[in-house]
């Protein structure tokens, strides 16, 4: 729900980069799910690298490598083993990051114990975050994604949140005027949310109806809550890169940002939509 370019991005790259990104993405979905389980490991394994990268700016430590390795391989555990694997990959990730820190803060041992400790927890912390921010909420499309309907509802969840991100941001530019939220992300505006809640309401209903038949209602519930997930993950990420320092999580996307960039509305807006079927929809 970007409302006004961040400095320095070119608008032409972000719609070139969009285009490319959604033409992987539908071809991935639609013609071959396990691509679509490789994009999503890559994403994941990719945030994770910008995420652990800049927690490191306040002095978290966050092991990298097996941070983007285990936030990888939830992703295929999710697919072939359902909601119970990849809760248990969820904790067994954790549980490898905390032990490969403690080895390393063993190793080290430059500090008080008092000050080790502080620091181990610190960084205990950190790692749970990640990976509960990070893979898996984005194991949730896995989910979505091992329904007989389920190339639908992550092309309806990925179109909806993209269009209210977008509405939000082309809007937002030209015609913001009140600011959103302007302790967290000075650039959000009120006319922005407003477009965002418009775009995502139309798209929402037009794509139930069309994929799964859905009265028009259970159209409007999803996008009300989608666009709730959507603005609170962007909301959310623009405070934790505030509180990092950071612009953007990394160059990655010319135009985008990094992964995270793109990812801060989607995250919470899976968990949301896999709920949805469940109670609504559920196999």
């Amino acid at each position: 729900m970007s409302s006004q370019p961040a400095g320095g991005r070119s608008l032409s790259k972000s719609v070139t980069v969009g285009l490319l990104l959604g033409a992987v993405f539908l071809l991935s979905v639609l013609i071959y799910k396990e691509l679509f389980i490789v994009l999503a490991a890559a994403v994941a394994g990719a945030g994770a690298w910008e995420l652990s990268t800049a927690l490191r700016l306040k002095g978290w430590y966050v092991p990298r490598v097996p941070a983007v390795v285990g936030s990888a391989l939830i992703m295929p555990a999710t697919f072939y083993g359902g909601a119970e694997l990849q809760w248990l990959v969820a904790l067994g990730i954790v549980a490898a990051l905390i032990l490969w820190r403690t080895v390393h803060l063993l190793w080290e041992r430059r500090q008080s114990v008092a000050q080790e400790f502080a620091k181990t927890i610190r960084d205990y912390s950190a790692a749970a975050f990640l990976v509960i921010y990070l893979p898996l909420m984005t194991s949730f499309t896995i989910l979505l994604l091992r329904r007989e309907d389920g190339a639908g509802w992550v092309i309806t969840l990925v179109a909806t949140v993209s269009m209210i991100d977008t509405a939000g941001y082309l809007v937002g530019r030209k015609l913001g005027r009140h600011k959103l939220a302007p302790g967290v992300s000075p650039k959000k505006t009120w006319e922005g949310l407003l477009a965002s809640i418009i775009a995502g309401t139309v798209t929402s209903v037009l794509l139930t109806s069309f994929f799964f038949g859905l009265d028009w209602w259970l159209g409007l519930l999803l996008a009300a809550l989608l666009i709730t997930s959507a603005v609170f993950g962007d909301l959310a990420e623009s405070l934790i890169k505030r509180d990092l320092g950071v612009k953007d999580m990394s160059t990655l996307l010319p135009g985008h940002g990094g992964m995270m960039d793109r990812l801060d509305s989607v995250l919470p807006s899976a968990l949301v939509a896999y709920l949805f079927t469940q109670v609504f929809l559920p196999i």
